[in-house]
């Protein structure tokens, strides 16, 4: 019989605190405290994110449903906050304010985290972060919806970077921006010197603002 509950957010796991309650307190084994940690909305992003972005090893590539269920599995045996990066760390504030303009109030649920993320993807997210992309990320952002490769919007998977150049030789107008991440991706790749020339001299040829 459950005589009283343990709730907290974040911090250790359950297993964790189990572990202390059982050294500190031992009379109060044999099943008669129910432990429970609740996931920060801050956790559910950044764990939206992640699962977001990790295909599934048995679906071939096919994304991680984002559901409240798998940020929960995700994070069962870690203790929280989980360590971010800096672009995580601008994915989740960004995801956060979208969920809480979309309902236009500052709580928001797990649930409502996650259908934010299976909507939009992650592609969008990153787009309004500011955060600095990648040669391969600026020019999957551009050509990405041309191609139909949906991937990049729903969990940043770049485009094979010959599939990119390719795109790059076939844009009559692309911006300097964008050639300049082919070039730095040319020449990271590996590609023949009259790639690199190419791509040389229409930088520089947009750089003097030619068309």
């Amino acid at each position: 019989m459950i005589l009283w509950s343990l709730v907290w957010a974040d911090g250790p796991t359950v297993e964790q605190i189990q572990e202390a309650v059982r050294l500190l307190a031992p009379e109060t084994g044999g099943g008669r405290v129910d432990f429970r940690r609740a996931l920060s909305k801050t956790a559910v992003a950044l764990g939206a994110i992640r699962v977001a972005a990790t295909p599934s090893p048995l679906a071939c590539g096919i994304p991680l449903p984002v559901t409240p269920d798998a940020i929960e599995s995700l994070w069962w045996n870690v203790s929280l906050p989980a360590p971010s990066t800096p672009r995580e760390d601008a994915l989740v504030y960004a995801l956060l304010y979208e969920v809480h303009d979309d309902h236009r109030r500052n709580h928001v649920t797990a649930d409502e985290i996650c259908t934010a993320i299976r909507r939009r993807g992650i592609a969008p997210l990153l787009l309004r972060s500011g955060a600095e992309l990648t040669p391969a990320e600026t020019l999957t952002a551009r050509y990405a919806a041309s191609h139909g490769y949906l991937a990049w919007r729903q969990r940043l998977a770049t485009m094979p970077v010959p599939v990119l150049l390719r795109a790059v030789r076939d844009d009559l107008r692309p911006p300097p921006g964008c050639l300049a991440a082919a070039l730095t991706l040319a020449v990271d790749s590996g590609e023949s010197d009259t790639t690199t020339a190419e791509l040389r001299t229409r930088l520089a040829h947009s750089a003097q603002g030619g068309e």
